[in-house]
Formats: C-alpha cells, sequence, structure tokens
C-alpha cells in the first residue's frame, strides 16, 4: 500500500506492475500494427515506474518489418521497460 511502500521502503509513491507496463507495450503494437501476428516477445525491466507520474509507451518497427522495438519512458524520459515483439 501507498504508506508502506513511501515510509517504509522509501518510495516517491506506488510501483507500477512490470507485466503491466509489458501488456501496455503489447497494446501499443496491436493498435498501432492490427495485423502483426506476435511470433516471440521478450522484455526487460530498467527502473521504476510510479503511479505520481505519467509515463510513455513507444514502439518502432524494424526497417525489414520483422520485429518492433517497444520501450516505456518515465515523465523525465529515462528507459523504464525495454521490449523487442518478433512479428510475422
Amino acid at each position: 500500500d501507498r504508506k508502506y511502500v513511501t515510509e517504509v521502503e522509501g518510495y516517491p509513491g506506488l510501483i507500477v506492475h512490470g507485466p503491466l507496463i509489458a501488456t501496455l507495450l503489447l497494446d501499443l503494437l496491436r493498435s498501432e500494427l492490427p495485423d502483426a501476428v506476435v511470433r516471440r516477445y521478450e522484455f526487460r525491466a530498467v527502473r521504476p515506474l510510479f503511479d505520481i507520474n505519467p509515463f510513455d509507451v513507444c514502439g518502432k518497427p524494424s526497417a525489414d518489418g520483422k520485429s518492433v522495438r517497444l520501450w516505456a519512458k518515465d515523465h523525465e524520459g529515462w528507459l523504464a521497460m525495454d521490449a523487442t515483439a518478433q512479428i510475422g
């Protein structure tokens, strides 16, 4: 809960669940490339996101169209999650 993470753990707010962020990245891919079939998906959390600040989910298809790099960045522009989706 908020009181525990701020007073005991020392975080500025609630930590956003990493797999939720990974799902939001996939949602972005599906909204931008609705016909793409995800063949493989890998993600790596780099730093935490907190509920008190907005964050962005971003993506860029590879030049050959076989994969998409996806990432989430915090309100200051720092990379929070990095992901790659192989698509078909």
